[in-house]
């Protein structure tokens, strides 16, 4: 199996999702501030925020100072903290974090991201074949094999091998075997697929697809660590 060149690598983040959350919590709590360090915990600072001051946030907590400066740039002169606490001038509880992207398993809300990837090749194997580096995973059957151009040079968490749950289609398997830089491999079993299709890492769980917060249980990782990591090769795509 080779791998491809521009292939489709994306997070598209629904922002009226966002926007709703902050909504119903402001709604409680009216004078919040929005915790948006790790670029919106890999959301995207500027789209996040400016959603965030439709729904009436008003303060937001940062990672940086260039942060809080891009901020202002983008004529959103909102009061913008930096560092790792709430701003004294904000009420205890008024401090909106992971919640807002559905990334909170104790607040569950709306999951905000939905990540995809592409497959750049198939095979069928027969069985007892071994999957990816070390041979971590060997085929109980004969299958078809799917390589997905997602990796952990993408931030993908090699902790995923063999655990995290994605959707080939109408199938939801898991990545099977290592991750390498990247790619990583599903075992579709004797479903079809074809070079070019989408793969859905998490989503929307009314569509079927699995969640930031499954892949948050099946690796024992909290989800804002899923989420920040996500690299820069991947497209960041919104809808309002």
């Amino acid at each position: 199996m080779t791998p491809g060149t521009g292939v489709r690598r994306r997070a598209h983040i629904d922002l009226s999702v966002i926007r709703s959350t902050a909504a119903a919590a402001i709604a409680s709590i009216p004078d919040c501030t929005a915790d948006l360090r790790a670029d919106a915990y890999g959301h995207g600072l500027i789209p996040v925020a400016r959603a965030l001051m439709d729904a009436g946030v008003g303060g937001f907590l940062v990672s940086r100072v260039e942060d809080a400066a891009a901020i202002a740039d983008e004529g959103l002169p909102v009061e913008a903290t930096v560092g790792s606490r709430r701003p004294a001038s904000r009420p205890a509880g008024a401090l909106l974090g992971s919640e807002l992207f559905g990334l909170d398993a104790d607040r569950p809300s709306a999951p905000a991201m939905r990540l995809e990837g592409e497959i750049i090749a198939v095979k069928r194997v027969p069985a007892d074949r071994g999957v990816s580096y070390g041979y971590t995973y060997r085929t109980a059957r004969p299958s078809t094999l799917v390589l997905v151009a997602l990796g952990y040079a993408d931030g993908i968490l090699r902790v995923a091998s063999n655990k995290a749950p994605v959707k080939v289609g109408d199938t939801v398997g898991r990545i099977t075997g290592r991750i390498a830089m990247d790619q990583f491999v599903v075992d579709i079993g004797d479903d079809s697929a074809a070079p070019g299709d989408s793969v859905i890492l998490f989503g929307d769980p009314d569509r079927g697809e699995p969640t930031v917060r499954d892949w948050a249980d099946a690796l024992g990782v909290a989800a804002p660590v899923i989420t920040s990591r996500l690299g820069r090769r991947i497209e960041r795509t919104y809808s309002a």
